[in-house]
């Protein structure tokens, strides 16, 4: 997803551009930028006045598709050297100087739609359009941030959007023009066109709008209603929201993506009940953490992973306890199912490029904070936010900077805690030893032994005691291989369990681990059979395990009988399938599925112990659309 890739460690603003003395170092770029452009054709002219100081020469990157038409210098003729999509514009000296781009092109088509897997950076057409910051649209300079006011202006009845502050909007018969602008740390404008319907709120201080398509029109009062009430959630548990406005827009393009005030989401899932929960509180989240805190990506990404902490899993947990152990739960069977070669420090985590970075920079990172935030407590946990935000607002900050503001609100030292679960891989292996019982009179004592793998970790572990009168629950520190500790109790045990409701990141037992999808998905040996008897099937079914693995398809015979010992996806159509299946002596779909929809997929696991992923579509178009 598109986030704030680089922002400088400054905060001041600017409105017409920088103040900057001879001798003074670099200062960010500021683009004056007039633009129109036409969703239906493609067409767009940009002109573009950038101002610049403190520097040699301006170094800039253009996408190919636009031609330069006319380059000046301080209102004079200049030139400039071109290598591909780099250009390089000498300046005189190191002051200010102005440097005014006239630039023309056709922006790439929108893909048909059955070829719309891929999301490109710049695309247009009738259905809407969008130019990514970083697409080249407007020149992109190696400048950490940048500041911009944006002029753009399309054909009635197209609306644009972009990042940045709306300052402006006047709506006419044969055009509609808005005016964005950025003079704080930001990164190149996005910029949004499409055939919306616009639905604006105001709440809290904050302009709120949907940009739907028609179709997606009454949806609108929904999405405000909880953008609304994502955005008072989450200023009151950190601080101001650094924007003024935030826009939910329709797509044409398959996507979901997050940009700074924001989101873009493709037209097909907007209308799926998800995605204003989880996906929409995530969205709204990441304005603070990873827009109005940039992530030194040079150290790791924690943005990702306290977003899901604190959106994601704080509305399981308002869904009740047992929601809230699933997703802890879900998070433990992810890792169970990595292989060892594919784990890796919290800290080499900067982006999911696949399933292995969402289990380590997501559900990892989000178990790290959840684990953090039982230590300290939720008052202090809070309040190491809050002093994050404040200190760290528009700047770019690491796992330091997080650490230095827990600590300062817990009034102690957690190199111990980030050390031990941010610099390792792998996670710890418990295991209860012997428990011995004694009694006197109405006094009960048991004493229990606590054991784990090297590396030791520092824990403080649940433990929860079954007795004749209900649970008893203690806290035991292990920061050794092994522990033994004597608890006195008020009635007989029964039973003693460590960790039972999965609140410390560790290694399911066998029996807590049951066979899932990533089992299959993660495993780089995991073998592929392609069953399918329709014509275009088994092409369609192909892609489809090629977008489910993590690692290339290595396809496997269709006899059951020669398979190799492996973690085994089966794609194809439903009788081919279920044949396979039975040569196989494996169980079909199960019944909690049968009959249900156009495409069933389950796991299992094989006569041999090794994990099943089975994906059975009625036919050919039901495959597509789990392609899709």
């Amino acid at each position: 997803m598109i986030r704030l890739i680089c922002v400088a460690a400054l905060s001041m603003a600017f409105a017409t551009g920088p103040c900057l003395a001879a001798g003074d170092a670099a200062v960010p770029v500021h683009h004056a930028i007039e633009a129109q452009l036409d969703p239906g054709n493609g067409n767009l002219e940009v002109t573009d006045i950038l101002t610049v100081g403190g520097r040699a020469a301006l170094e800039f990157r253009l996408a190919l598709w636009l031609e330069v038409e006319g380059l000046l210098l301080d209102g004079q003729g200049a030139r400039a050297t071109r290598a591909g999509d780099t250009w390089r514009v000498p300046l005189p000296d190191i002051g200010v100087h102005r440097i005014e781009l006239r630039l023309r092109g056709v922006v790439p088509p929108l893909p048909p739609g059955g070829q719309r897997g891929v999301s490109p950076s710049a695309v247009s057409g009738a259905e809407g359009s969008y130019l990514s910051g970083y697409s080249g649209w407007v020149p992109v300079t190696d400048d950490d941030w940048t500041a911009y006011r944006l002029t753009i202006e399309v054909p009635a009845p197209y609306r644009a959007v972009a990042t940045g502050r709306l300052e402006e909007e006047i709506l006419g018969e044969t055009a509609n023009r808005a005016v964005f602008a950025a003079d704080y740390p930001a990164e190149p404008p996005a910029l949004f066109a499409g055939p919306y319907t616009v639905r604006e709120r105001h709440e809290h201080g904050i302009r709120m709008r949907t940009y739907f398509h028609r179709e997606l029109d009454e949806l609108s009062a929904g999405y405000l209603d909880d953008a609304g009430r994502y955005l008072l959630r989450f200023q009151e548990q950190i601080g101001p929201y650094p924007f003024r406005d935030f826009h939910i827009i329709s797509s044409p393009l398959p996507v979901g993506l997050g940009f700074p005030n924001l989101t873009y989401i493709g037209r097909m899932v907007l209308p799926l009940p998800f995605m204003r929960g989880r996906s929409l509180a995530h969205e709204v989240l990441h304005n603070w953490w990873g827009n109005g805190v940039a992530v030194d990506y040079a150290a790791g990404n924690w943005a990702e992973g306290l977003t899901t902490y604190m959106a994601d899993y704080a509305l399981a947990v308002e869904d009740g306890a047992g929601k809230a152990l699933e997703m802890r739960l879900g998070w433990l069977r992810n890792y169970t199912a990595l292989p060892a070669d594919r784990d890796v420090p919290v800290t080499s985590f900067t982006s999911k490029r696949h399933d292995a970075g969402q289990v380590i920079g997501y559900d990892k990172v989000a178990f790290i904070f959840h684990m953090l935030r039982n230590e300290l407590g939720e008052e202090v946990f809070t309040n190491g936010l809050r002093l994050f935000w404040q200190r760290q607002r528009f700047r770019v900050a690491g796992w330091l900077e997080l650490r230095r503001a827990f600590e300062e609100a817990a009034g102690r030292d957690l190199a111990w805690f980030f050390d031990q679960w941010l610099r390792r891989t792998g996670a710890p292996r418990l295991n209860l030893g012997d428990i011995r019982m004694r009694e006197g009179g109405n006094a009960f004592q048991v004493t229990l032994t606590i054991r784990q793998d090297s590396p030791a970790y520092k824990l403080a572990i649940p433990v929860t005691i079954d007795t004749d009168a209900g649970q008893e629950r203690r806290r035991i520190v292990l920061d050794a291989m092994e522990t033994t500790a004597t608890l006195n109790l008020n009635a007989r045990p029964t039973a003693v369990h460590i960790d039972p409701e999965h609140d410390l990141f560790r290694r399911l037992l066998p029996g807590e681990a049951p066979p899932i999808l990533r089992d299959v998905t993660l495993a780089a040996d995991a073998l592929t059979v392609i069953a399918a008897d329709e014509a275009g099937a088994d092409r369609v079914a192909r892609q489809l395990a090629a977008r489910l693995l993590d690692t290339p398809v290595r396809l496997g015979p269709d006899d059951p009988s020669v398979l190799e010992r492996a973690p085994l996806l089966i794609v194809g159509t439903a009788p081919r399938v279920e044949a396979f299946l039975a040569r196989a002596g494996l169980d079909g779909v199960p019944d909690s599925l049968a009959g249900r929809g156009t495409a069933r997929v389950w796991t299992a696991r094989r006569g041999n112990g090794e994990p099943l992923l089975v994906v059975a579509a009625d036919d050919v178009q039901a495959l597509e659309a789990l392609l899709r």
